[in-house]
Order: C-alpha cells, then sequence, then structure tokens
C-alpha cells in the first residue's frame, strides 16, 4: 500500500516486497532519494507530519516549528480545526476575533509534540464509526458542519458503549446551504459526514476484500429528531429536506450503513467540529 504526496512516497509493504521494488528501481536506474524504514530509533517525515513508532503504536506530531498551524490542524491537531475554520470565515474581523485566533495559536505554541496516536486495532470485529454534529445559527447567522470519522473496536453494555481506535478523517466547515432549523444543520452535517465515511468504507473493503470481511458502517448523532426521522421515521415541516432525509433512510435499508445511533452530546467528539466550547473528550 503507497501514499504519495508531491515527491514523498509513504510505503507499507513485506520485506520481500520492498527488497523487489528496490531490485527494479536499481535495474530501470531512476534516481530516488533513499529509503529509511520506520523504526523506535528512526522517525519518518512524511506530509509534514513525523511519525513516531513507540512500542506497537504509531504517532503523528507535527513537523519542525509548527509555522503553519492550520495545515497542521487539518493533519494531526483535529481540536484546532474548529477555530481556524470559523477565523477564514470572518470578512471584518473585530477584537473578539483576534482574541479567539491568538487563543489557539498559543494553545498550539504550547502544545507542539501534540499529535494523534494510532493504536493496533482487531481487524476483523473494527468498525468505522462516524460522529456528526452541527452548530445553528452562529454569529454571522450561518451554520457550522462537522464530524470524526474512526475506525474502532467496541465494547458494548445494555447502557452504553465504549470505543477504542484511531482518527481517520474530521472536518469542520461552514454550511453552503440555507438552514432554517437545527434540525437542518444536523441532516446537512450527517450528509457530509456519511459521504466521506462511504469513501473510506470503500476504500477500505477494497483493500481487505480478500480477507471477506464484513463492512459495519456505524453513524452517530446527537440529535434525537434526526435519529427519529430516520430511525423511527419521523417527518418535518421543512419539506426541502426530506430529499436528503429520504436518502439516508435509503442507504440505512439498503444496509450501505449498518446501524444509526443516538449518543449523549457530552460524548460526541465532533462537537469539536462546531463549538469554540466542546465536549473535554479531545482534553487526553
Amino acid at each position: 500500500m503507497v501514499a504519495m504526496q508531491t515527491d514523498d512516497t509513504l510505503l507499507l509493504a513485506s520485506p520481500e516486497f520492498a527488497a523487489a521494488e528496490e531490485r527494479e528501481i536499481q535495474k530501470a536506474k531512476l534516481r530516488s532519494k533513499p529509503r529509511s524504514q520506520l523504526s523506535a530509533a528512526t522517525p519518518l517525515e512524511f506530509n509534514g507530519c513525523t511519525l513516531l513508532a513507540e512500542k506497537d503504536d504509531l504517532i503523528i506530531q507535527q513537523k519542525g516549528q509548527a509555522r503553519a498551524r492550520a495545515y497542521i490542524a487539518s493533519i494531526c491537531q483535529p481540536e484546532a480545526t474548529f477555530d481556524y475554520s470559523v477565523a477564514a470565515q470572518v470578512q471584518q474581523p473585530e477584537a473578539p476575533d483576534y482574541k479567539t485566533l491568538n487563543k489557539r495559536i498559543q494553545w498550539q505554541t504550547d502544545n507542539l509534540q501534540r499529535g494523534l496516536r494510532y493504536v493496533p486495532l482487531a481487524f476483523s470485529t473494527a468498525k468505522l464509526m462516524v460522529f456528526t454534529d452541527g452548530s445553528f445559527a452562529n454569529k454571522d447567522l450561518s451554520s457550522q458542519l462537522g464530524f470524526v470519522i474512526v475506525l474502532a473496536n467496541e465494547e458494548q453494555s445494555p447502557a452504553d458503549f465504549t470505543i477504542r481506535g484511531n482518527v481517520l478523517h474530521w472536518s469542520s466547515t461552514k454550511s453552503k446551504r440555507v438552514t432554517r432549523s437545527v434540525l437542518a444543520s444536523e441532516i446537512y452535517g450527517m450528509v457530509q459526514g456519511f459521504d466521506m465515511a462511504i469513501v473510506i468504507a470503500t476504500t477500505l473493503q477494497a483493500i481487505v476484500k480478500q480477507l471477506d470481511l464484513p463492512r459495519l458502517l456505524i453513524v452517530c448523532t446527537d440529535s434525537y429528531s434526526l435519529y427519529e426521522c430516520l430511525v423511527k421515521l419521523g417527518t418535518t415541516k421543512e419539506k426541502r429536506l426530506m430529499i436528503d432525509i429520504m436518502a439516508l433512510r435509503q442507504s440505512y435499508e439498503q444496509r450501505e450503513m449498518a446501524e444509526i445511533r443516538w449518543i449523549n452530546g457530552d460524548d460526541n467528539p465532533a462537537d469539536a467540529m462546531t463549538k469554540q466550547h466542546p465536549t473535554v473528550l479531545w482534553n487526553g
């Protein structure tokens, strides 16, 4: 499996494949950079990140002195994404806007080593989970849409569930569509998150198709009204929302998503993508 970014290449391969590739490169007389192999003593740099191996875990941290902080928020600091997204939307900044942005910049300066840790998973039971959220009527009366996609192993109990997994993707963007209710914001956020989750799920399925593993895509929302619309076939007075609702219902009926769950707002990691003062889930 190969990841490419401009002139950088990250390769996940067996020793036999890596050796065969090197022989073919030499045979073709292609000029390339010397290859480095990730180990506990040898970190790798790729796509502006530093990759570190710590026992069985993979850690992704920012590279260098972190001058491009908005870029860092997009690759290894999800908790900073919302502030930069909102700052980019401001047309005529005022003192509170500068204060909020400077606070986030200072936080990143104080947390240069903060990044993402990727842990080993039992892939045969792993589930792809997308957490979605939407905030209605921000300062400029727009709505912010956000989602977090996680590949995780799950432990269930009668009242709740616990997951241990890896963050694959996240997003915090301003809604380009006019929203007239909280439900509309939540629906647009779910549509956006589900679209990306389908892409990732399809890619994962292509990688592991020879293992014949089931594709389990679970969508989580903290909006009970949206949950009722999709699972209990509720309705809404906003008829223009029915197109999105029917599309999500169809995906649910066709098992493109295995399950839709209603979760507590304090347990929703996507809360950090839509609010300035989110839950404490990202404070670990």
